[in-house]
């Protein structure tokens, strides 16, 4: 499969079965967190950058031949997904095919175009992202596309909340000495407030990110958000449970899997450690790929991650 990928273990879906209509990392951001490496085609324009019949012909393969094992159908993958022009046609398709929820993981940075807004009305859950209360630290954090301002960030959650009547969670990813002080996080909640989000997601780096400076917060960080933020979802923690896969090659699945989604290495030997693909054989593999500059190793917070090299 190219655009349909998973389920994959989500820390707030659940299972999730993925839907990427973008080829790899085309967004109208760079941020500085972001787990998949540089943005490669950074782009503000809308369009069909994947054939919408080819990702219409997977989505039905899929939930065709599937038991359907996942709690939701999820349109996100290795880009910003409201940047595909037709995302409204891909969604109606699935909502044909299945009877699961379809969630959107977004940045939120087009929800400024009433058009937009309208496609995303038919979702049944919206994930945007925010992660600054002000300009400075939105272009510090982001590095969104120059047509892109914080204003109208803005003014398009605002705008989509007041009718969007379905879940409309916002997650907020904080790091350390950028947005993570007293005053960075009144102003967020300042804009939450107006937004009234049905959840407050608060996350941190926990995979290797782009920028090698990039650190999560201190600790201490958690008397501070109790007090400013409440009633919030914590979801500083690693997902659980294996990938699913749609054929036996482990090379091909492995790829296209982290080609939207790093994993930690004792993941990759949990989905894919068979009596035949032995845990010595998927080793020897990932340091071949390594070897071809095909996929590349990193050290996070103790723990062995794999990619696709950049």
């Amino acid at each position: 499969m190219e655009y349909v990928y998973g389920p994959v273990p989500s820390r707030r879906l659940g299972k999730s079965l993925g839907i990427d209509p973008l080829p790899s990392k085309t967004c109208n951001y760079q941020c500085i967190y972001c787990q998949l490496g540089k943005t490669t085609i950074f782009t503000n324009k809308r369009k069909n950058y994947c054939p919408k019949r080819d990702i219409i012909k997977e989505i039905d393969e899929v939930l065709t031949e599937s038991e359907q094992d996942f709690d939701y159908l999820t349109l996100v993958g290795s880009g910003e997904p409201t940047l595909y022009k037709d995302l409204g046609e891909l969604i109606r398709f699935a909502q044909k095919r299945t009877n699961k929820p379809i969630c959107v993981i977004t940045n939120g940075s087009l929800l400024s175009e009433k058009n937009v807004r309208d496609i995303l009305f038919d979702v049944d859950l919206l994930l945007p992202t925010l992660d600054a209360g002000n300009t400075k630290t939105f272009r510090l954090i982001n590095r969104p596309h120059p047509e892109i301002n914080f204003d109208n960030l803005i003014r398009g959650f605002l705008e989509f909340k007041e009718s969007f009547t379905k879940q409309f969670w916002i997650e907020v990813m904080l790091v350390r000495d950028v947005n993570d002080s007293k005053d960075e996080l009144l102003q967020i909640k300042s804009f939450l407030d107006d937004i009234q989000p049905d959840r407050i997601d608060i996350n941190v780096p926990i995979r290797p990110p782009v920028e090698i400076w990039v650190k999560k917060p201190k600790n201490t960080i958690l008397k501070l958000l109790d007090e400013i933020f409440g009633d919030y979802k914590d979801i500083n923690f690693p997902e659980m449970g294996i990938f699913g896969k749609f054929s036996s090659d482990f090379e091909k699945e492995f790829l296209s899997i982290i080609e939207r989604h790093p994993m930690r290495q004792e993941q990759i030997i949990e989905t894919f450690k068979t009596s035949i693909n032995t845990e010595s054989n998927i080793l020897e593999t990932l340091d071949i790929l390594e070897s071809k500059n095909i996929i590349q190793k990193n050290i996070y917070q103790g723990k062995i991650f794999w990619k696709l090299r950049n």
